[in-house]
């Protein structure tokens, strides 16, 4: 019996795994998460007259939320590959999903238990560091994404391991705090990344349209 063609799907191995609005708003949301960071960094840098609440809770909140669906989307592109690269996109993943989730208990410390948990701030910055390098390395070597494109992730990754010896030598050692303008222009790094994912969603559609012309 000859198999009836219209009616073969696809596997979902080869679907996307998200539609393209999906992405297009993961990717708006992790740009979006670079920008108030970037607008935190220029309002406490500049002592901007605003409420505590406003700089310690209403901007951080959604900030960290927004840079989340940052790693999230590359997942739901499928950006890591075949499945044995796929698992240490899995683990950059989680350990950057990890570390914005310390950041976010820093944030949330001072009004759940009424004091700033000061120990989350720097595990998060390297959680989120090591996870976006391990995960954007995976994403390079994997070539899903084209172009720029594929340097983006890892760009997030780079900026970390490079500002670490600077905070290092120039701030840390001589003063004992790292410096928040240098940890703030880790904001275009994401703004960068969000903007990569955003403008990827493009592929998502072709593909897409590909599928419901073969099937």
């Amino acid at each position: 019996m000859v198999p009836i063609v219209g009616n073969v799907q696809p596997s979902s191995r080869a679907r996307p795994a998200a539609s393209s609005g999906r992405i297009r708003f993961a990717g708006l949301a992790c740009l979006m998460g670079g920008v108030l960071w970037a607008v935190l960094v220029v309002v406490e840098h500049l002592q901007v007259s605003v409420a505590s609440i406003v700089t310690d809770l209403l901007i951080p909140v959604p900030m960290l939320l927004g840079m989340a669906c940052g790693p999230l989307s590359l997942f739901a592109l499928r950006a890591s590959g075949s499945s044995r690269m796929r698992w240490g996109g899995h683990i950059g993943t989680s350990i950057s999903l990890l570390g914005i989730c310390s950041y976010l208990a820093a944030a949330l410390s001072k009004y759940v238990v009424g004091y700033e948990l000061e120990f989350f701030y720097p595990a998060g910055a390297l959680l989120v560091g090591v996870g976006m390098l391990t995960l954007g390395i995976v994403v390079f070597v994997a070539r899903s994404l084209t172009g720029w494109r594929r340097m983006a992730p890892l760009f997030v990754g780079l900026y970390y391991v490079a500002m670490i010896p600077f905070q290092i030598v120039f701030f840390i050692i001589p003063s004992g705090e790292p410096s928040p303008i240098l940890l703030g222009f880790w904001s275009v790094a994401w703004i960068l990344f969000g903007y990569a994912i955003w403008s990827s969603a493009p592929s998502v559609e072709r593909y897409a349209s590909r599928e419901d012309t073969t099937v």
